[in-house]
């Protein structure tokens, strides 16, 4: 049986970061702040590109990425074409230390097109998923499920239920926690039944950032998908927001729901408990990956802890958890880039320590 720490499922994607001015992006219609188009229309505004650079990307495979820098033994999963794209996500995980699993398909590598406008600074993101879409429920590895201690699942495969909830049931079978980053508040929206479905069933953590969490408790409280879009306003959830978690995450531990709030913090929900941790407010240089770097370190403490089965996540390990992934999305938020600006593990520590002594 292959062994690994933490094993990420998702979709392999090549991203491309370019810098246009507005006209590049009115003259193709790009209104919408993320997308999806065909590859072939992708192909052709990135042949219209002067410059641009490339790096593997998607949720999994950047949580992947940061679990390794911080020393975690970590293998990904899912499906890409055979060209020179999949050539350049194995060769950039390789280099990360991450042990790669591609199930090679006929169709293109899913690529990802992000655009910042000189102009204004706004971003839009096109994406044509392409192979990374062809994932099977025969692709899945079982002993690869059962190796792992901790199994993160890329919240835009939501929606190939099938799929989903073969890896749920390896998982529990296995006695793995699993963990769900929600990814964009339209998917929050959008899949709010097939989420809480799985939550009744499965030892799931969410993660959310606010904008996601009220989208999920507006498609909750509604009984079907709400407006992702909808503006309540407001950095922190208020007690309407707070109620409903509580009874959604009553169940014994599980589902844990863990909230970002930015500057403010977060929150973790579980066994109809809330908990809080605060951070310590920095000037943002840039929110790129502070998400991911919260997440990420959320879940490496709870592997430091030992407390990869399901039935041994106690408060203590929320709290710390908690603890640590604050102090590594405050220290991203200080520095330019994603990955480049991922904190060690030794600064992490740093953090923690100068926080509590303050």
């Amino acid at each position: 049986m292959e062994e690994t720490e933490l094993l990420c499922i998702g979709n392999p994607l090549i991203d491309i970061f370019a810098r246009v001015d507005s006209e590049f992006l009115q003259s193709r219609e790009f209104d919408e702040a993320s997308r999806h188009i065909p590859m072939e229309k992708l192909l052709e505004m990135l042949h219209d590109l002067p410059e641009f650079s490339i790096s593997s990307g998607g949720g999994a495979a950047n949580a992947a990425k940061i679990a390794s820098l911080l020393g975690i033994e970590t293998c990904f999963t899912g499906s890409a074409g055979s060209d020179k794209y999949a050539e350049i996500f194995e060769k950039e995980m390789s280099e990360a230390g991450v042990v790669t699993r591609l199930i090679k398909k006929e169709q293109a590598t899913g690529l990802c097109l992000i655009l910042e406008s000189g102009d204004n600074g706004e971003v839009r993101i096109a994406a044509s998923p392409s192979a990374a879409l062809e994932l099977g429920e025969n692709d899945i590895n079982e002993e690869l499920v059962r190796g792992a201690k901790v199994l993160v699942l890329d919240g835009y495969m939501l929606g190939r239920e099938a799929l989903v909830r073969r890896i749920l049931e390896l998982a529990d079978k296995a006695g793995t926690v699993v963990a769900l980053d929600l990814s964009a508040a339209r998917l929050a929206s959008e899949r709010a039944h097939e989420i809480v479905t799985f939550a009744r069933v499965y030892p799931l953590i969410l993660f959310m950032n606010i904008d996601e969490a009220k989208a999920f408790y507006r498609a909750v409280k509604q009984g079907r998908s709400g407006d992702a879009n909808q503006d309540e306003g407001g950095d922190d959830l208020d007690a309407d927001q707070i109620s409903l978690f509580k009874v959604f995450t009553s169940n014994d531990i599980f589902p844990i729901l863990a909230v970002k709030l930015g500057s403010r913090g977060a929150v973790v929900f579980a066994g109809g408990n809330m908990y809080r941790e605060g951070t310590i407010p920095l000037k943002a240089l840039n929110s790129t990956g502070a998400g991911d770097a919260f997440w990420g370190n959320f879940l490496v403490s709870l592997l430091d802890d030992g407390v990869s089965e399901a039935s041994r996540i106690a408060e203590t390990h929320l709290l710390k958890a908690m603890r640590r992934g604050n102090a590594a999305g405050g220290l991203c938020i200080m520095h330019k880039g994603a990955i480049p600006a991922m904190p060690t593990r030794e600064q992490v520590d740093i953090a923690i320590k100068e926080g509590e002594s303050k």
